[in-house]
């Protein structure tokens, strides 16, 4: 009896913690914070916790490159001096985002995540006269106008949420608040990499093309590797990365295939890259090889998973394997 009298208490606290979990765990989002707010049509997206990276290499780099960052940097100050807002102090998450067009990605719109009173910046907004108009229940405030089109607009979403940028992608922006337009984290890919990328992730990203095939051959083609048996396999058509700036950084890009054979071949072909790239490169481009130490490459249920570490002393290393300008080249609007 009295063995029996001790497990009651065991497994009534064994039902509480798991209560516990479980209600934990309803809470959270399944997806990084602030990926729910990116429109369906977005191509490109990067998220970083602000205080934690930018003192980074890697951010100093980023930030000063006009091609994606450098003039969103400046609209991204706009903002703070707008909204009364310290960057220092009362940021915490920046997400930039973009749709490819024509001629590569278009001017980048941003949501910020922070410790600021929403309801304080937006009647600091409202006092301060802008034009306004409303879009799913949140004012859209038109700081900057040219031809009838907001170029630069702001909005408050909640208590701890804002954003800026261009009109047409802040009125998409509240829609998918409002839940009159879909998100991208409704798509069934894009969502899959979305919760697969990791909760505490210092920076994360993610990106949507017609076909990423070109770009890994590109890459592949850079180590001396044969990349002429991805041509077989059907089109890649999103890819995530996520990173952390502790020294050495480490890195995680995941991307999609067509199906879970797919990924096993392409899985193959990046592991047949490695070894022959370790060979081939130990000499010629040592550098090069440094990365690959430590790469990790495995297959899991038609997505492909690339793990490794980076010094951050090696950021241009490996900008010069991507090639430089692979990703204002290679995005386009998805076709599907």
């Amino acid at each position: 009896m009295r063995e029996r009298g001790l497990t009651w208490p065991s497994a009534l606290l064994g039902v509480a913690m798991t209560a516990a979990i479980a209600a934990g765990c309803s809470s959270r989002s399944p997806i990084p914070e602030g990926a729910e707010l990116i429109p369906s049509d977005a191509t490109f997206a990067i998220s970083v916790d602000l205080p934690a990276i930018q003192n980074s290499e890697l951010y100093r780099k980023l930030q000063s490159d006009e091609r994606f960052f450098g003039s969103n940097r400046l609209n991204f100050l706009k903002f703070a001096a707008a909204t009364g807002l310290d960057p220092s102090k009362d940021i915490r998450r920046l997400l930039f985002m973009a749709r490819a067009g024509d001629e590569g990605l278009e001017e980048m719109s941003g949501i910020v995540i922070g410790a600021f009173d929403g309801r304080k910046v937006h009647d600091f907004l409202a006092d301060s006269g802008l034009p306004k108009r409303q879009v799913a229940g949140i004012d859209v405030f038109e700081f900057l106008v040219i031809e009838d089109r907001c170029r630069f607009c702001l909005a408050v979403l909640d208590s701890s949420t804002a954003a800026f940028g261009d009109g047409e992608t802040l009125t998409k922006i509240a829609q998918v608040k409002g839940g009159t337009a879909p998100g991208l984290a409704g798509e069934e890919r894009a969502a899959r990499l979305l919760r697969r990328i990791a909760r505490g992730s210092e920076a994360w990203g993610i990106l949507r093309a017609d076909d990423l095939r070109e770009t890994l051959s590109g890459i592949l083609k850079r180590v001396s590797a044969d990349a002429g048996a991805l041509a077989r396999l059907g089109p890649i058509h999103e890819a995530s990365f996520s990173f952390d700036t502790a020294e050495p950084m480490r890195a995680v890009i995941e991307f999609t295939a067509t199906s879970s054979e797919d990924a096993m071949l392409v899985a193959d072909v990046l592991k047949g890259a490695e070894s022959l790239g370790r060979l081939a490169i130990k000499e010629a481009k040592p550098e090069f090889a440094r990365l690959m130490s430590d790469m990790l490459i495995e297959a899991d249920g038609g997505i492909v998973r690339v793990s490794t570490s980076i010094p951050q002393a090696d950021i241009e290393t490996v900008t010069r394997l991507l090639g430089g300008d692979w990703l204002a080249q290679r995005l386009k609007s998805p076709s599907d």
